[in-house]
């Protein structure tokens, strides 16, 4: 038993050092374009970037970022579309493959515009699937599979057997998601079947890293690990190194559910090697994750309550909330553009409509003219019965064109819809993992006193609350109904106001701004939702200090005024100019003050508090002075 473990050994490391040495060097096939690149011109030197860029997508991400921004410079130079739409394309794959989702989702949608303007079946179908799967890495995977359906129709259409594998292939992954493995299965051997009729040995490779890991959710770990052994030498000829990465990961769960433990720390190790040189963060989380695993079973449980922690680090590295933001951001961004061309047809059909109805008077008084001559009479009828021919023609038209306007528009509202989903699972993990990790570490830590224990009973509290927001703002359903309810409960504002004060000194000690209230009662109730209150004050007293500069003060005063109470947040910014009044309350707008510590500002704080007091029936204004700050006041209904 010893003597084949160590053979095992043996030839992981001849394996994995040759493999390494590979990787370092270009192939063949590479140094050939690269050496054309001082012959070439125009679009035949967009070409070869491209190619190269597409060569470097599984060896290195550098290379593979480098060739492709070559590529689009002097696509968008040349103004040659199918160069801009292969080189955004493989720019979003090498952020991609560095787990930076939110700046390859921007990518593709780009890509994915300029390919449509360009009517290009066949880069639409690459690019769909590119936004599929970020849709699997964001564990939305039904949202995926639409993508991968439409991209396989137009694969059809256009008889693309590459188009075809890549979408089965992808397809049978999100069924591995959804755990419907016998479905997966079939997909992969299609994809299998057609990569292996076009002698294609690179889609035959990457398709049998998917099958083993198939293998792997059917407990047939002897089964995946013959089929990882014997694609090994392809993966390392290919010089792929995210392949060869999640090979080592997926050899070290078959060794680890064979329990030879020794062997699946090995494997696993070799893997992060690899993640780290290549930056690969998706692939060291996984194998972090699998490490932690293999170390409890083996009761070293210290070490892998460590490899836990690093493995929840590195997928809140990913998945953080600056990465959510983006994404959401891009996603409202994209909607706007969407509703901006909508309203320019609706002009454009209004102006139709009033041509048409002055042509029909034109008609009509023709007629009646007409009516005095008989010879005019049959010309002029002649002549308005063709006219009208062509006007319903021109009419059906546009009722076509409306009609898959109002389909695109749905799909776009859908995809909308499951992006808010993805937010909304992936947001709350992260926050689930902190809360879960602060009540490890005060069970582990009993010697802490009263204060550091209300301190980590205020993360708790924090996270409860963030939760409950999310729930509240990124659920599309829950908003739609909520806009159709009453929102309005008693809430003591005293509470809310302390509570969002608390959790903003922090961040005004940093900037050395002094935040000051004096509230001289315990309780002031009014009527409103709890979760929006905090969302008001967070997003005014956010602003004050974004934009205040140090040594100044943002002071929150309150006063009841006959049946309702006033809070006002007065600071000493730069104030407020004219334009900046026009637009203040309006979404995705940015003011003339800049933020004061390079903050980031999404355009979107005011116009989410305007709509909220609105909601809840309140009143909300502000008092500025140019150089010497503002005052926003917000007024609700005592309860």
């Amino acid at each position: 038993m010893r003597f084949i473990i160590l053979l095992y050994l043996l030839i992981g490391l001849t394996a994995f050092f040759t493999a390494k040495a590979q990787v370092e060097h270009p192939t063949i096939q590479l140094d050939s374009l690269i050496s054309e690149i001082n012959t070439a011109t125009d679009s035949a030197l967009v070409d070869i970037y491209n190619e190269i860029s597409w060569g470097y997508r599984n060896i290195e991400t550098d290379s593979t970022i480098h060739y492709a921004q070559l590529a689009l410079k002097l696509s968008r130079e040349l103004n040659y579309l199918n160069g801009i739409n292969h080189s955004l394309n493989y720019l979003g794959i090498a952020y991609r493959n560095r787990s930076n989702y939110s700046k390859a989702l921007e990518l593709f949608f780009e890509a994915l515009k300029s390919s449509e303007y360009s009517k290009d079946l066949q880069e639409i179908s690459y690019t769909l699937i590119n936004i599929g799967n970020i849709y699997i890495f964001q564990t939305n995977y039904h949202g995926a599979i639409d993508y991968f359906q439409r991209a396989l129709e137009n694969a059809k259409m256009i008889e693309n057997k590459n188009i075809m594998a890549y979408c089965y292939l992808n397809i049978g992954r999100s069924l591995v998601g959804l755990n419907k493995l016998e479905s997966a299965e079939e997909n992969y051997k299609k994809a299998q079947a057609l990569r292996t009729d076009m002698n294609d040995l690179e889609g035959l490779v990457i398709s049998n890293v998917d099958m083993a890991e198939l293998y792997i959710k059917q407990q047939l770990p002897d089964k995946a690990l013959q089929l990882l052994q014997t694609n090994l030498s392809n993966v390392m000829k290919l010089n792929h190194t995210s392949t060869l990465s999640l090979s080592y990961i997926n050899m070290a769960q078959c060794y680890e559910m064979k329990h030879e433990l020794v062997l699946a720390k090995d494997y696993v190790e070799k893997s992060m090697e690899i993640n780290r040189a290549y930056g690969l963060k998706n692939n060291e989380a996984q194998a972090l994750q699998l490490l932690s695993k293999i170390l409890e079973q083996s009761e070293n449980f210290d070490m892998a309550l460590s490899y836990f922690k690093k493995y929840v680090a590195t997928k809140d590295s990913i998945f953080n909330e600056e990465n959510t933001r983006k994404i959401e951001s891009l996603h409202a961004i994209y909607q706007s553009e969407k509703s901006e061309v909508e309203t320019k047809y609706l002009r454009e059909q209004s102006r139709l409509n009033q041509v048409i109805i002055k042509r029909q008077q034109a008609i009509i008084i023709l007629s009646v003219v007409a009516c005095l001559l008989f010879l005019t009479v049959a010309i002029v009828a002649f002549w308005s019965s063709n006219e009208r021919k062509k006007l319903n023609a021109q009419i059906e038209m546009q009722k076509e064109k409306a009609f898959k306007h109002n389909n695109d528009l749905i799909d776009i509202n859908n995809e909308k819809n499951n992006l808010i989903r993805i937010l909304s699972h992936d947001l709350r993990a992260p926050i689930n993992n902190i809360k879960g990790l602060t009540q490890i570490h005060q069970m582990e830590h009993t010697e802490f006193n009263e204060a550091d224990n209300q301190s980590l009973e205020l993360i708790k509290s924090e996270s409860d609350r963030i939760l409950s927001m999310i729930s509240k703002i990124l659920n599309v359903e829950a908003l739609q109904l909520e806009s159709k309810k009453d929102p309005f409960e008693r809430v003591n504002l005293i509470k809310v106001l302390e509570n969002t004060l608390a959790s903003f000194n922090k961040t005004a000690q940093n900037k050395d701004i002094q935040l000051v209230s004096n509230f001289q009662i315990h309780e002031l109730f009014v009527l409103g939702d709890q979760v929006h209150l905090y969302q008001i004050f967070e997003n005014l007293i956010s602003n004050a200090i974004k934009f205040s500069p140090p040594h100044t003060t943002v002071a929150l005063d309150l006063n009841i005024v006959g049946h309702s109470v006033q809070v006002s947040l007065k600071d000493e910014g730069p104030g407020l100019t004219k334009d900046d009044e026009k637009k203040i309350f309006k979404k995705f707008q940015t003011l003339s003050a800049k933020p004061t510590g390079n903050e980031v500002s999404t355009g979107l704080g005011l116009s989410i508090v305007k709509k909220y007091v609105k909601q809840m029936k309140g009143k909300v204004w502000y008092e500025t002075t140019l150089g010497k700050g503002t005052t926003f006041i917000v007024q609700f209904t005592l309860a």
